[in-house]
């Protein structure tokens, strides 16, 4: 069995985006190569998608007149190229991942998804809206958008193009031949509502970790390598000014924490957005954490992993905290609280309430008791339930079974 992995890019988010997917299943013995919109790391088998002195003028251009007429990953040539990639011509089946943001173009997946068995794994609800990545709280998607009562959200519109949009998902949608992957109940959920889908396969696959990497290891030292002040209880937390990712919500929190314990804040991401907070709490900015090493002591130095997420269609981050045995903070209203078995091993507070996130956080950072016990509970459910074998395994296993349908 021979496998293209598609997707933006390789070694950032290479744990979600096909990268580490390709070279495991090269270690089960699958022939699998990755197509990448842009390569930054030194895989031999990933190569990039129409590399060429032109290729950056020419996005530039499409995705400029895509902002001028309100189009989202329609007018971008590229995908169509791979008819021809060597990649993709030898390749039994392909398995797309991000491919939305801007480089790939959706009337293309008929004839590449008709050529080829085509996967297609789910990150966020935008294959099933008029535009956003994130609908929140509106229902529109399920109607067939147009109105769009946030035509500033991601992706964003100048003007109300949402309905075209989704009418032309509908056309794209009909006209291809797809097995859908989501990796939580909240996307399955979606997906088996979105009227956009209804031709489509839908599979669940959770997304998994290599449980012999992200575990369980001594705290102490990950907090001295670190620079913890002793004694401290350590707070993690993602730091993003992405509108998805709830720090506006973690900062208010922190603001009406209120205890006696040391605290030190260990931002993952981007540095120097919790500067107001110098001189009441220690911060310890790590930047965006690319080598697993990093990771697995950043998780295991902190004490508690507060992810009060507004936009969550799984919850990567979450789970490496889990299978680091670090309980985790999380609002309702996303695919959170079940990624997390909510309240057995997560803590899910009603969406917004700052009030309720910092009560919660409060009796954690008070309790090392209910944290090393919810520590246990998710490491334990993160081996049953998010282990990289399985999910492997269950992706080797709907691959041979589209391609014998498909041979049928």
């Amino acid at each position: 069995m021979n496998v293209v992995q598609v997707s933006v890019l390789d070694k950032e988010g290479a744990r979600f985006n096909g990268q580490d997917l390709h070279i495991q299943l090269q270690e089960r013995g699958v022939d699998s190569t990755h197509l990448v919109w842009r390569k930054t790391g030194d895989n031999d088998t990933t190569k990039e998608i129409c590399a060429g002195q032109f290729k950056n003028q020419i996005y530039q251009t499409t995705s400029t007149l895509e902002k001028k007429l309100s189009l989202q990953s329609v007018l971008s040539p590229f995908s169509f190229s791979l008819h021809k990639d060597p990649y993709f011509v030898q390749a039994d089946l392909a398995h797309y991942h991000l491919i939305h943001t801007g480089y790939f173009n959706l009337l293309a997946l008929p004839s590449l998804s008709r050529s080829k068995p085509a996967v297609w794994t789910l990150h966020d609800p935008w294959a099933f809206t008029g535009h956003c990545v994130h609908p929140f709280d509106c229902t529109r998607w399920k109607t067939g958008c147009g109105s769009c009562p946030s035509l500033d959200s991601e992706f964003a519109m100048d003007r109300d193009n949402s309905h075209a949009m989704w009418m032309l998902k509908e056309f794209v949608y009909a006209k291809s031949d797809l097995d859908i992957v989501v990796c939580s109940k909240w996307m399955q959920e979606m997906a088996e509502a979105s009227p956009l889908m209804k031709h489509a396969r839908i599979h669940y696959i959770p997304l998994g970790l290599d449980l012999d990497k992200f575990k369980p290891k001594d705290s102490r030292q990950a907090k001295r390598k670190l620079g913890v002040k002793e004694g401290n209880v350590v707070i993690g937390l993602r730091a993003t000014t992405s509108i998805f990712k709830g720090l506006n919500e973690a900062l208010e929190c922190l603001r009406k924490l209120e205890t006696d314990r040391g605290i030190t804040i260990l931002a993952f991401n981007q540095k120097g957005l919790l500067e107001e907070f110098f001189g009441k709490y220690q911060i310890i900015d790590l930047g965006w954490l690319t080598e697993t090493d990093e990771m697995v002591t950043a998780y295991n130095a902190a004490d508690i992993f507060l992810m009060p997420s507004q936009g969550e269609s799984f919850g990567m981050m979450a789970v490496e905290a889990m299978a680091c045995a670090k309980p985790c903070i999380v609002f309702d209203g996303t695919a959170l609280p079940a990624t997390t078995f909510a309240p057995t091993y997560g803590i899910s507070v009603p969406k917004n309430d700052t009030d309720a996130l910092a009560q919660s956080l409060k009796n954690l950072v008070e309790n090392e008791s209910e944290r090393l016990t919810r520590g246990q509970i998710g490491r334990q459910l993160a081996i049953e339930h998010y282990d990289e074998k399985v999910y492997i395994d269950s992706l080797i296993a709907l691959y041979k079974e589209t391609l014998k349908r498909r041979a049928n």
